[in-house]
């Protein structure tokens, strides 16, 4: 039997802005259905990650590739349909302050003209039902408590019906409440539909319990990967930065 291809991988990975290395050798793979956590100090390019996977930052080095395909040899109409199988919450929801719930839910398929009115009010009526907010449609996000902003903004992700999610530190800013509900929809994504999950969080108490697996990054290495419990007992790296014992000589992979 052919084995699979990862859902995502990151070979050798290297990514300069200017005259900044981001990134030096960042290799990892993700497989079908898994919902991984990266983590790391502040500035160590953990975002720059999730754009490079959605094709928003190039590359000065090394492979991005999605189901076997290396996103760096795409045309920027195949980079389009590729980020159709990919969806992203960003840090502030992102959403069009004078436009409704509806019309932000309905942006990206208005975008790519492919679907009816009919097809597209469907649409915004499931996503929002499975974010928890059906009939908010008219309100606008001014509105809306900042954990439903964030719902919305998943609502809007899915609408593509992406098998990848990339979240941009999900639960910023909002209460314990809210923070539980976004966490039950990260697994909701993965047991109900089979969503493979990359997750930039400095919340550590979140990423235990939606994540398969840590990866910690510093200085654009991986320091530590593998499955939560058994990486916190085995990197001693992993275990400092969870309990706030990080030291600068961290430099290196384990």
């Amino acid at each position: 039997m052919q084995e699979r291809s990862p859902v995502i991988e990151l070979r050798n990975l290297a990514v300069r802005l200017g005259s900044v290395q981001i990134h030096r050798d960042i290799n990892f793979t993700i497989e079908a259905g898994q919902t991984v956590t990266l983590l790391g100090p502040s500035g160590t390019g953990k975002t720059i990650i999730l754009k490079t996977i959605m094709g928003l930052v190039h590359p000065s080095g090394g492979d991005v590739l999605i189901d076997g395909r290396r996103i760096n040899d795409l045309s920027e109409e195949e980079l389009n349909e590729l980020r159709l199988q990919i969806g992203m919450l960003f840090q502030g929801a992102a959403l069009f302050d004078s436009l409704s719930v509806y019309e932000n839910v309905a942006y990206a398929l208005r975008e790519h003209g492919e679907h009816s009115e009919a097809r597209i009010r469907q649409t915004v009526r499931e996503k929002l039902e499975i974010v928890g907010l059906p009939g908010i449609e008219e309100k606008l996000p001014s509105e809306l408590s900042g954990g439903q902003k964030k719902r919305v903004g998943l609502a809007r992700a899915l609408a593509s019906n992406p098998r990848i999610m990339l979240f941009d530190e999900p639960t910023t800013g909002l209460d314990p409440t809210a923070i539980r509900l976004i966490d039950e929809l990260v697994v909701k994504l993965r047991e109900q539909f089979g969503i493979t999950s990359l997750i930039v969080t400095h919340d550590i108490a979140s990423a235990r319990r939606i994540s398969n697996r840590f990866i910690l990054i510093n200085n654009g290495l991986v320091l530590a990967d593998g499955p939560v419990a058994e990486v916190e007992r085995q990197s001693q790296s992993l275990a400092d930065f969870i309990n706030g014992n990080w030291r600068a000589e961290y430099a290196g992979a384990e």
